[in-house]
């Protein structure tokens, strides 16, 4: 893939976890050069997590290697003052810092955009927190499920009789990486036009309440109380949702216009005199939803969630079985798409499926990867192309400042 607009760009890394070193892993895939700056001692939290107990224990564990291919890895102790001095000379040469420490602190280590500015007046500095750089809040420190809590995502899920459920995967936090991204990528664009120094606030909570823009809105601008709509649709379609199949599973359902309703009646009910002419009026259909989810839920209970998929689509109603990830990835659809990509780790002779990017440019694919760094790894040649002498490399090593 050829596509590489940020070829030019260097990026000094200093996340760990989950949002910021996702969001820098897509900056990779635009041909951006990651360097990634890690504490001394273990690194970037997630290097220990994951379910391969090898891989963990040398600091390369699985939650690490989802979001960390493309990048280089520099240790550096940023407590100390020579590891401060190595940081600013890299930071004079760089393009792009991003940090998700908690607010104020990456500035009490020295490192203030006003200070980075003076450093380097081009530098975009993106700054990744769970609140924002403001506010009440903004000192508070969170995870996903956390701000799925704080941001009101919870209360729209589940049902009376569940209560607030978590979304299962921690879709906030690739959000705000994506997030993150797309901010660094507008800020590079924007250099073209103002050579001046950018400084990014990108956070979970206002991630999360954009994703949701509509039903946030809804909150501000009416007096209507939003209640939890189960695996109901939330555009209120009482002819889409999910629904029971004879095989146990569900199966959802959007037949939310007009061409879409008539065609599931066509589809489902063998004969016309199954449904009233009535069930036509789109007011109707809101007035007497319960009867007729009833009469849709029973029909569908008559054969599997695989056959209603089948005939539904073929007739240009969007359905679905409710799948498990395990029957995602081994589908051809997923295969034929090529979004996920191979990563081989000689070391441990191991390889592992990745994301690239969920877009593609004139129907290419990412074929290439670069395996996740060891912690560290890359210090020496790093350091050297920064323009420290081999005398200064080996003073930092000795002295654990950066090694």
């Amino acid at each position: 893939m050829m596509f590489k607009p940020l070829k030019d760009i260097t990026v000094l890394d200093l996340t760990q976890v989950l949002a910021g070193p996702f969001g820098s892993y897509q900056l990779s895939f635009l041909g951006a050069k990651i360097i990634k700056i890690e504490n001394p001692d273990q690194g970037d939290w997630a290097r220990k997590g994951g379910d391969d107990k090898e891989l963990s224990d040398n600091l390369m564990g699985t939650s690490f290697l989802v979001q960390n291919s493309n990048k280089r890895s520099i240790r550096l102790d940023l407590k100390n003052n020579t590891g401060k001095s190595i940081f600013k000379r890299l930071a004079i040469k760089a393009d792009v810092i991003i940090e998700n420490m908690t607010p104020g602190k990456f500035a009490k280590l020295g490192f203030s955009f006003d200070n980075l500015k003076k450093l380097n007046p081009k530098i975009i500095l993106c700054a990744i927190s769970a609140y924002g750089q403001n506010g009440d809040l903004g000192v508070r420190p969170a995870y996903d499920h956390v701000i799925q809590a704080a941001s009101g995502i919870m209360s729209t899920t589940g049902t009376n009789i569940t209560g607030p459920l978590k979304v299962g995967a921690p879709y906030i936090d690739y959000a705000t990486g994506l997030n993150a991204a797309f901010a660094i990528t507008a800020a590079i664009s924007n250099l073209q036009k103002d050579e001046t120094a950018q400084w990014l606030d990108v956070s979970m909570y206002d991630t999360s309440l954009m994703l949701m823009s509509s039903l946030v809105s809804t909150s501000i601008n009416s007096d209507v109380i939003l209640k939890p709509k189960g695996n109901e649709a939330w555009s209120g379609s009482p002819s889409s949702g999910c629904f029971e199949a004879s095989c146990g599973n569900l199966l959802a359902i959007a037949a939310n216009t007009e061409s879409q309703f008539n065609m599931l009646c066509k589809t489902i009910f063998e004969k016309k005199e199954n449904y009233t002419e009535k069930w036509m009026d789109i007011n109707y259909r809101k007035k007497h939803q319960n009867t007729l989810r009833n009469k849709i839920g029973l029909v569908i209970k008559t054969n599997t969630a695989e056959f209603w998929e089948r005939k539904l689509n073929d007739n240009f109603v969007p359905a679905s079985k409710v799948k498990a990830f395990k029957e995602v990835v081994f589908e051809n659809h997923f295969k034929q798409r090529k979004n996920w990509i191979k990563s081989y780790l000689e070391k441990y002779e191991k390889s592992y499926m990745v994301p690239s990017l969920s877009f593609k440019v004139n129907n290419s694919k990412i074929d290439k990867i670069t395996p996740p760094p060891e912690l560290g790894e890359n210090t020496a040649e790093i350091l050297e192309e920064f323009n420290f002498t081999k005398f200064e490399i080996k003073k930092f090593f000795n002295k654990k400042v950066a090694f």
